[in-house]
């Protein structure tokens, strides 16, 4: 009985084995009904495995292919493909709340984009009004005090200051003369005029008045620059210092601080020292 046993345990092992070729059909066998036998059941008739015959296709092509052109590059819009250029969205808030986004815009405004700041030129300007402007002022000066300054340009390029008096024509001889200070009378510098030309003739044929020209050199090392104008005719001394407050030409950031008079009226505009109680004090 037990030789019997293994031997259908045998045929069973070797019929569900793998088949001897290399490639066979592994496709599961179809089971028959089983015999019933006056023992029981009996073993399974099997079908034979046939082998599977391969046949070769063409060789198939590699996934990898190196384009030969170079691809086109193409634009399309939009409203070609029926698409819509823009896109518009509605907010709806309610009118008691105010935006979200305003608070973010006010705790860090955009910085503002400013024009860079322009160099300040500081240019020397008159602080006076020109002298021949008010012509019946000027003709009387002329005629009681003998000597008016008429005009003066301030040349910026040139550093210089060009200008024109007027003096009342008492003899031939005369001499007309700039006196200029940078440091508040401290020091003074003389400049003498260049005769110009002579004015209209009066009914005895002389000229009334003769006309004289000047140039002054701006400082460099000085903002400010005050000048008057004398008039030295037989013997005698005229003066014009602007009555009092002289003619003063500074930077335009300086501020416009009263001048120091040059002359006085009451000791007859002379520029030679008196003596005085404590000594010799020359008179301004």
């Amino acid at each position: 009985m037990a030789a019997i046993d293994m031997l259908a345990s045998e045929q069973l092992f070797y019929g569900h084995s793998p088949p001897a070729g290399f490639l066979t059909d592994y496709t599961p066998p179809v089971r028959r009904p089983t015999k019933i036998t006056a023992r029981g059941y009996s073993a399974p008739c099997l079908t034979t495995l046939k082998p599977v015959q391969l046949t070769l296709k063409n060789a198939t092509r590699s996934c990898i292919r190196m384009p030969t052109e170079k691809a086109k590059k193409k634009v399309v819009f939009a409203d070609d493909r029926g698409l819509a250029l823009e896109q518009v969205k509605f907010m709806t808030e309610p009118s008691h709340v105010p935006p979200y986004w305003a608070l973010k815009v006010v705790a860090s405004p955009p910085p503002e984009r400013k024009p860079p700041p322009q160099p300040v030129v500081d240019l020397w300007e008159a602080r006076f009004v020109q002298p021949a402007s008010d012509y019946v002022e000027f003709r009387r000066r002329i005629t009681e005090e003998c000597v008016a300054l008429e005009n003066v340009i301030v040349k910026q390029n040139e550093c210089a200051v060009d200008g024109t008096v007027k003096v009342k024509n008492l003899d031939f001889s005369k001499e007309v003369l700039v006196r200029a200070t940078s440091d508040g009378w401290t020091t003074t510098e003389d400049t003498f005029c260049a005769f110009v030309e002579s004015g209209p003739l009066n009914k005895n044929g002389s000229s009334m008045y003769d006309t004289f020209g000047f140039r002054l050199q701006l400082p460099i090392h000085s903002r400010r620059l005050d000048f008057c104008v004398c008039f030295k005719c037989k013997g005698e001394e005229y003066w014009d210092n602007n009555k009092g407050q002289n003619y003063t030409i500074e930077k335009s950031s300086v501020r416009n601080v009263p001048a120091v008079s040059t002359a006085r009226i009451k000791f007859g505009n002379s520029w030679t020292a008196r003596s005085g109680g404590n000594g010799t004090v020359p008179y301004w």
